[in-house]
């Protein structure tokens, strides 16, 4: 592995979470059908690709790689039997690798004195992660309560997930289009505590910066 790519590892991590979104945009282009499988694989592949930024810390890689041997037999699992539980096992098992992901890059990111390039790259994966972590959010609260969000139809997650996926972003960032909105209560307080969260996330980013850049003053 290039010595660029060795000191700057997190850009593993981004370009897989960047990957994630674009499968999810594509695969509401294609046939329903294939949407499970496009999700299931696609994540499953960039997820591997992501564990380059972690091998400083072989303890977590064990995990990782566990987590991600299971989705793959999850996947299995349901291709052979058609059991559709296992669609949501392995939503959880996504679920659990990205916050178990957003944990440690937060710890190595947000928990450090020094800023250095890697570092800025990691903080833009775990804005990207808390974004995703979200839309899974809202894609269990669909699963509940179809009619939480106005502007998304009822449907199977792994349809609804681009829509959610949209949405999330739109709510950390605090853009507010309108176009897809809180009804239920749950929702609401969802949508709340990510808003607050992309501005408070924001604000630590920004005086890390000058924190870093006031200690290399001096």
């Amino acid at each position: 592995m290039p010595k660029a790519f060795e000191k700057n590892h997190f850009i593993w991590l981004t370009l897989a979470l960047i990957g994630l979104l674009i499968s999810g945009a594509i695969s509401r282009e294609i046939s329903s059908n294939l949407t499970l499988q496009l999700l299931e694989f696609t994540s499953i592949a960039l997820l591997m690709l992501s564990l380059l930024s972690f091998k400083t810390n072989h303890r977590w890689i064990k995990t990782f790689v566990i987590i991600l041997a299971i989705m793959l037999a999850t996947v299995i699992v349901r291709g052979v039997t058609k059991f559709p539980a296992a669609e949501y096992f392995y939503l959880g098992l996504m679920l659990a690798f990205l916050l178990t992901a957003a944990w440690l890059v937060a710890h190595q990111v947000l928990l450090t004195g020094s800023i250095d390039f890697n570092k800025i790259i990691g903080a833009v994966a775990l804005y990207l992660m808390l974004g995703l972590i979200w839309s899974i959010f809202y894609v269990i609260l669909l699963e509940f309560s179809p009619l939480a969000l106005k502007g998304i139809e009822a449907g199977n997650w792994y349809d609804n997930l681009p829509s959610t996926t949209y949405f999330s972003f739109v709510t950390l960032t605090t853009l507010g289009y309108g176009d897809i909105s809180p009804v239920k209560p749950i929702a609401e307080v969802l949508v709340i505590l990510e808003a607050v969260l992309g501005m408070f996330y924001l604000a630590v980013i920004v005086a890390s910066l000058i924190g870093a850049y006031t200690v290399t003053r001096k």
